[in-house]
């Protein structure tokens, strides 16, 4: 049984169209179906716990919290319903509840793919690597499980067990049943751990080979986009009479150094970070400026800045960092909404950058990754945005360089924690310490001290980079 293919009266069709919008990252609409699912049938599991995990993506822990508990007592010992439980507390880093639910479904199944990969995540996210390779190790004992095989081959790159990640992961591939979706993510693993080694040929290949497995996008149309938001437009909107300047929004392309941003600024002890926050976009990023009235911004502030407080109760913590990249696209609309917050722009090689997206397993949402060319169209198509807002905007935006913060890290920290109004502590520099737990991509890396090993990363593949160099032109 797929994972919401339910057992119980939901329509079969109304799950797929959940499914399809999820998949699209739409959670809005989804959620909407899903209430109304409700409504007819309010003791469904099934619906119960893909609302609940609806309402997760779309950052509403508290009520996601409680429906998926409901879907638990309904149907006890669901393992995915346990699982998406694990999530939640994950994402409000209740570890010790994360832990809990995970260990009920292990107990009962030890080698279950997916509560194997959570449990493993939420130990490396606190920096407990070693334990979480203990805990798939065992269950690699009894199952090859591809999601099992894959957490492994993460967990290796970390803690430099490459050799045996490779050999299994090929043994893996090997296997001409597996499904479209296991073989691309194992793909990725290999090139991770292909590059790791230095054998960028191979994993190169690695790569190419998945990201070809999956269905490619378009670049945002930034022309539109652009065109709507002009300057009058922006200052036709009133600025609203609230005080936003705990908010510190880290913008810039994925993969640019803002997980990095982050928590450099959330290891001082006057701030936090809430991750790739989703409010902000799903706000803003189906509408358009004919869309919204002076209601609507404060509404959309107020949801905000809520949230903020949702994650961040206490009084002593006076900046929160959101480090969703794609903000980028709303600084203009940001400055009216949410008058004071910060803006942290990170930059980084465009090359870089641009081989670093490729060269991660994105979803839905980053389709314009799965192509060098059309991800080098979308930088030039980010930096044009960055380029509009800096002209036309009245407000300072910090441009941090992840060149030149891993090179010289102190006057660049100093520096930035002055334009958000903090003062400098020297925990910012050792970040790395910072027992909060990481959620993104760059779990494993983040735990370790300010490095200099990924800059000029590209040209280890530039012989493969003819596309993506054409495109980015002089661009660095």
């Amino acid at each position: 049984m797929s994972t919401f293919d339910s057992p119980y009266s939901s329509s079969a069709g109304m799950i797929q169209r959940v499914r399809s919008l999820l998949a699209a990252s739409e959670y809005q609409t989804a959620i909407v179906l899903l209430r109304e699912a409700l409504e007819r049938t309010p003791k469904d599991p099934e619906i119960l716990r893909m609302l609940g995990y609806s309402l997760m993506l779309f950052d509403n822990c508290a009520e996601a919290i409680r429906h998926l508990e409901f879907a638990g007592k309904l149907n006890p010992g669901d393992p995915d319903t346990l699982c998406d439980l694990a999530m939640v507390y994950r994402r409000l880093d209740r570890l010790g509840d994360a832990h809990k639910v995970l260990d009920q479904v292990l107990k009962v199944n030890p080698c279950y793919g997916r509560a194997v990969t959570l449990k493993a995540r939420v130990l490396q996210a606190r920096g407990q690597s070693a334990k979480a390779m203990e805990i798939v190790e065992r269950a690699l004992e009894i199952s090859k499980d591809p999601s099992i095989v894959m957490i492994f081959g993460t967990l290796a790159v970390e803690l430099k067990r490459q050799g045996d990640a490779i050999d299994l992961i090929r043994e893996t591939l090997d296997n001409p049943s597996l499904d479209r979706v296991r073989r691309s993510e194992l793909l990725f693993s290999h090139g991770q751990l292909l590059d790791s080694v230095g054998e960028y040929d191979e994993a190169f290949g690695a790569f190419d080979m998945a990201n070809k497995m999956t269905d490619r996008g378009v670049t945002t149309d930034f022309d539109a986009h652009l065109d709507g938001w002009t300057k009058e437009v922006v200052e036709g909107f009133a600025v609203q009479p609230i005080d936003a300047s705990r908010s510190v929004l880290v913008v810039g392309m994925p993969r640019s150094g803002t997980t990095l941003t982050e928590q450099v600024i959330a290891a001082h002890p006057q701030a936090g970070g809430v991750g790739e926050s989703p409010v902000i976009n799903d706000f803003l990023g189906s509408r358009t400026p004919d869309d919204l009235s002076d209601e609507d911004f404060a509404a959309g502030g107020k949801r905000y800045l809520e949230s903020l407080d949702e994650a961040y109760p206490s009084s002593k913590i006076l900046r929160v960092v959101d480090k969703m990249p794609e903000n980028y696209l709303f600084l203009g609309p940001i400055t009216r909404m949410l008058p004071g917050a910060s803006i942290v722009h990170c930059r980084r090689d465009a090359r870089d950058t641009c081989l670093s997206i490729f060269f991660q397993r994105f979803g839905p949402g980053l389709q314009y990754a799965h192509d060098l060319g059309t991800c080098a169209q979308q930088y030039l198509g980010y930096l044009r945005t960055m380029k509009h807002w800096s002209e036309m905007l009245d407000v300072t935006i910090f441009e941090s360089r992840y060149e030149e913060l891993t090179a010289d890290p102190e006057p660049r920290v100093r520096a930035m924690l002055d334009h958000i109004g903090l003062e400098f502590n020297k925990s910012c520099l050792e970040h790395h310490k910072n027992k909060s737990s990481v959620h993104t991509a760059s779990a494993g890396q983040i735990r370790k001290p300010l490095y200099k090993t990924s800059r000029q990363r590209w040209k280890n593949y530039e012989k493969h980079l003819g596309p993506m160099l054409e495109v980015l032109g002089d661009v660095e």
